[in-house]
């Protein structure tokens, strides 16, 4: 049987971080289940006078390529930067139709989606006509923030009850999926992300630091994530600037920088986007990860800097306090309200004040290994493929 993944969210060879955690994901759930997996990954197209910045990037992807050992498809769609959100699933459903047909073709095949919009009203669109099953699966923002266009998130509805299963990160995130789309809540299943146990372990703090070229005396909180609006990470370069003897690292590039340094009063140290390999050695030279996000789904960067050793301090959002759990101990890390500065200082100065316990927080991350989700999805999919075309709920 063949599983093909519809996501725009997946790595190409120009943005090779791009959807990290929809390969990360599939990849296994395609070598445990012994499926044929190809990937369509639908690529904007955009008149070159707008062709500025990540449109740039886009327009360098090519068509077709071998991406990790799976052949990556990318159909382009029309899109007019900040004026068709509306008609995006339409668009995408357009340009990548001749490539889904030809893919779908015999049989003993599911379309599995990753983000509702437009990428999964796009699939289901396209499921619907060729009569194959689909599954869609909510990661953040298409739920949290599209669908708050009403607009939106009529389209959503009108194509979750098809599915063969509708799928989020989180259990927060499932709940909005549902009333978004209509749905009773348990139609909504939750298939929460892993977290590679071998690649983020504990190791040398120092060997670490040494690496990364930073500082090996002091206290070191790092951040994982793109410098954007949402992340707040302002907010945590200003409680680390009222911490004697800590900086804070962050991994990741965006346009919040300059506002970021200035918040952190000459105590950030910016590493730029990194490979998974190297984000690994930041987690190993830090003493605290700090994640102070608007929102979230299910943040990969939380459960990797459990695995590796590192107590959490971050916000009450989305799928995080299913994560750390109800009562965090400060071993493990503190939970915070959005916003709040000052809880997010206290409880920073709480955690590096514990002390760094590796080996205690490891053992709890170990619990969210891969193994449990891509077992699941390996029955979704085969059930999907055995029950044939399109579910009504």
């Amino acid at each position: 049987m063949r599983v093909v993944t519809f996501s725009n969210l997946f790595p190409s060879s120009v943005m090779l971080t791009h959807g990290l955690f929809v390969r990360e994901r599939m990849a296994r759930v395609a070598a445990a289940g012994g499926f044929d997996w190809t990937v369509v990954a639908p690529v904007p197209r955009v008149a070159w006078p707008l062709r500025r910045g990540v449109y740039r990037q886009w327009a360098a992807v090519p068509e077709r390529e071998v991406v990790d050992g799976v052949t990556v498809h990318h159909p382009r769609f029309a899109h007019w930067p900040g004026l068709s959100q509306r008609r995006q699933a339409d668009r995408v459903a357009n340009g990548a139709r001749a490539v889904v047909a030809e893919l779908c073709a015999g049989g003993d095949v599911v379309l599995d989606a990753h983000y509702l919009w437009p990428d999964g009203v796009a699939a289901a669109t396209l499921a619907n006509e060729l009569g194959v099953p689909f599954t869609l699966t909510a990661r953040g923002s298409d739920v949290n923030v599209l669908a708050q266009d009403p607009a939106i998130a009529a389209r959503i509805a009108a194509v979750a009850g098809d599915a063969h299963r509708c799928m989020a990160v989180s259990d927060a995130l499932g709940e909005r999926f549902a009333a978004v789309a209509g749905l009773p809540r348990e139609r909504v299943v939750t298939v929460r992300n892993g977290v590679d146990l071998e690649r983020f372990r504990p190791g040398d703090p120092i060997a670490a630091r040494r690496e990364l070229s930073l500082p090996e005396n002091g206290k070191l909180v790092l951040g994982v994530g793109r410098l954007v609006p949402g992340k707040r990470f302002d907010l945590a370069a200003a409680a680390v600037a009222r911490l004697d003897g800590v900086t804070l690292a962050l991994v990741g590039d965006g346009p919040e920088r300059a506002r970021i340094e200035q918040a952190g009063g000459g105590g950030v140290v910016f590493l730029g986007s990194r490979p998974p390999a190297q984000v690994a050695v930041a987690y190993r030279a830090a003493d605290a990860f700090v994640l102070p996000s608007e929102r979230e789904g299910w943040p990969n960067v939380v459960t990797e800097a459990l695995a590796c050793g590192l107590p959490v301090v971050a916000t009450r959002v989305g799928g995080i306090p299913q994560i750390l759990g109800d009562d965090v101990p400060s071993a493990r890390g503190a939970l915070v309200e959005v916003g709040d500065v000052d809880g997010l200082t206290d409880a920073l100065r709480a955690v590096l004040a514990a002390g760094h316990q590796p080996q205690q927080v490891r053992a709890f991350a170990e619990r969210y290994g891969w193994q449990q989700p891509v077992e699941q999805l390996v029955a979704t999919f085969r059930a999907a493929v055995a029950r044939g075309g399109p579910q009504t709920a």
